[in-house]
């Protein structure tokens, strides 16, 4: 149970830092972006191509920026989902044990065994599908902004196309 805590902790913490991250920083980081792809803009030799690599590459580097962080979301949804799986095995471990103790005419002994089944599943499963959410909500997130940048970059090409023509 404790590790199950311990991956709900910092499931709350990962979500929490990266969605003030996030919201803070959205309007930072598209500013920044349109600042350094007009600085871009002021390079004579810069060639069509040479531009949208350099845009994809700013888009890049953003992302991975704002995604810092979620993947340890989804691994933490796994491992909780695993350990109360673990701690299902491990009650029944007890439930057979118990039986094979001959202990089965005594129910305390065998629902003891099922509780802790059952308990851990419940647990491992209550981190494991908020951190889904939470992996799926702050991506989610994430993409919008990186539309956001590629409709930025997209015009900034088209203008720069029809400067050049």
């Amino acid at each position: 149970m404790y590790p199950i805590l311990g991956c709900s902790i910092f499931s709350l913490a990962i979500f929490l830092e990266r969605l003030f991250y996030i919201l803070k920083g959205k309007k930072g980081v598209l500013l920044d972006f349109q600042r350094r792809v007009d600085e871009l803009l002021n390079n004579p030799n810069l060639e069509v191509k040479g531009l949208k690599d350099a845009i994809d590459m700013l888009i890049e580097g953003k992302t991975v920026s704002l995604s810092r962080g979620i993947g340890a979301l989804s691994l933490i949804a796994r491992v909780s989902t695993l350990l109360g799986l673990l701690g299902t095995v491990l009650g029944m471990v007890e439930v057979f044990r118990n039986v094979a103790a001959g202990k089965l005419g005594n129910p305390e002994a065998l629902a003891g065994g099922i509780w802790v089944a059952l308990l851990t599943t419940v647990f491992g499963l209550s981190v494991a599908i908020p951190t889904v959410f939470m992996h799926g909500l702050l991506s989610s997130m994430i993409s919008r902004i990186e539309e956001e940048m590629l409709k930025l970059g997209e015009e900034v090409l088209i203008r720069y196309v029809k400067g050049k023509a």
